[in-house]
């Protein structure tokens, strides 16, 4: 990791993420201006974040691409990264000493961190700050209670769609699966051929566009609400 200078068009991307919805763009900027807000950059296979090596800071990828690893080395992917993505977002106000995942670097990667005492400032000038941040967390407390139902009991085309949601989310076009498919059956806990069926399923209905591992959501309403 080394530490590089921010520029203006880094700056914008910051004044985009969720904290800032509705807010006027001068706070976003004093946020940005901080000597709290640092920019790193980080080559293909760093490691960002350890489950006992990391920042209580929100990570936001500026550019290149991260991956999330469960288990580290060659374990579960969870999630991936690119730019505009951002991390960290739990690991900001606890008491524990451990990250939930692994953060590592697919690429060369730039990343901008937003520190909690950076964050504390911000809520305290700003109300909608916080306001937002607490929607953030209560959609994602949400959206993963969803997800446990379905990995655990739903149809396998209700596991996959729902685990495309996710991988989707901040994402803009095609974008790869983190994993293989023998991978991602185990993942899912259901059958390969159970899984090329499912999205075969989810094709046909117009909901997504797969090309091997590339996966376009088409309707991601439409994808988040269906029911099989």
């Amino acid at each position: 990791m080394k530490e590089i200078r921010k520029t203006k068009k880094y700056g914008q991307v910051l004044s985009k993420i969720f904290l800032f919805h509705g807010v006027g763009p001068e706070l976003s900027e004093s946020a940005y201006e901080s000597s709290q807000c640092t920019c790193a950059e980080f080559e293909q296979g760093e490691d960002i974040y350890t489950r006992t090596d990391f920042q209580r800071s929100i990570g936001i990828v500026l550019s290149g691409g991260l991956k999330a690893i469960k288990g580290g080395g060659q374990g579960i992917v969870l999630n991936t990264f690119e730019s505009g993505g951002i991390f960290g977002v739990a690991g900001l106000f606890n008491s524990s000493c451990h990250y939930v995942s692994e953060i590592v670097a697919t690429r060369r990667s730039r990343v901008l961190f937003l520190p909690q005492a950076l964050l504390k400032d911000l809520i305290y000038r700003e109300p909608r700050v916080a306001e937002n941040y607490i929607t953030f967390l209560s959609g994602r407390i949400r959206f993963l209670n969803i997800c446990i139902d379905h990995f655990t009991g739903g149809s396998a085309e209700a596991r996959i769609a729902h685990f495309l949601v996710a991988l989707g989310e901040g994402k803009h076009g095609p974008f790869e699966l983190p994993c293989s498919l023998t991978q991602l059956s185990d993942t899912l806990g259901i059958g390969r051929a159970s899984l090329y069926r499912a999205l075969g399923t989810l094709v046909g209905s117009g909901l997504i566009k797969r090309s091997g591992r590339w996966v376009e959501i088409l309707d991601p309403e439409g994808l988040k609400n269906a029911r099989f």
